[in-house]
């Protein structure tokens, strides 16, 4: 190899050495994390998350510093750099409900600094009925019900539990069930739960309403809920 290949070569490790280099907070800095806002609507929204990182001399780190970001629930930016001492990355929501635990690291530090976001709470819960009117001398003796969960917003929320229960108007329950048996169902990406009511009243009895109610585990329930008609 010539002299002139040599130092080329030489030059090529060292670009790619300094290129891959990455700067990272020292040893006796701190992290502080903030979200705004600290509460964001399920399916898109946004939180812009900050990481404001500081030596230990009090002055902000070096400008580039990596800091890393993860999160329980939602998307976040794997990784962003300071300027000023201040990273900022964004979360975004997905359909799932819950709350996100935000995250950030650099280099070797052990403290990190976890912040709650609340992503899509139940709000409202809705009510249908297929059929809304059973008859008792035809074969099909049920009706499917779904309860659609929706956010503050209006998004459909995911995973979320949901409790169905019954009551009547004109006559008691001991002849209706739920398919679920009293146990929770949880919402698909549609946010809606599904259930189906089961009836075995006898034929020639008099006609009587049975409604059926769904309720979230923050407590929201539907109102009104849904009436099926039996007779």
């Amino acid at each position: 190899m010539t002299m002139r290949k040599a130092w080329i070569t030489l030059l090529a490790l060292v670009g790619v050495t300094c290129n891959q280099a990455i700067i990272t907070a020292p040893d006796g800095s701190t992290i502080q994390v903030f979200a705004n806002p600290e509460f964001i609507a399920a399916n898109g929204d946004t939180a812009v998350i900050t990481a404001v990182l500081v030596e230990g001399t009090g002055q902000p780190v070096v400008d580039g510093t990596v800091v890393q970001f993860f999160t329980t629930l939602g998307r976040i930016d794997a990784q962003g750099k300071t300027n000023d001492g201040v990273a900022r990355v964004n979360l975004v929501s997905d359909v799932n409900s819950g709350t996100a635990n935000i995250t950030a690291i650099s280099g070797t530090l052990s403290e990190s600094t976890t912040v709650d976001i609340g992503v899509g709470r139940p709000a409202r819960i809705f009510m249908s009925a297929n059929p809304t009117r059973i008859e008792v001398d035809t074969p099909q003796r049920r009706s499917r019900i779904v309860a659609t969960v929706v956010d503050e917003t209006g998004n459909p929320i995911r995973n979320v539990p949901v409790l169905f229960s019954l009551s009547s108007t004109g006559g008691s329950t001991s002849t209706e069930t739920l398919a679920s048996g009293g146990q929770p169902v949880f919402t698909d990406s549609n946010g809606q739960a599904v259930d189906f009511l089961q009836t075995s009243y006898p034929k020639n009895a008099p006609q009587k309403t049975v409604t059926v109610e769904a309720t979230a585990t923050n407590g929201v329930t539907s109102e009104p809920g849904v009436s099926v008609l039996i007779n």
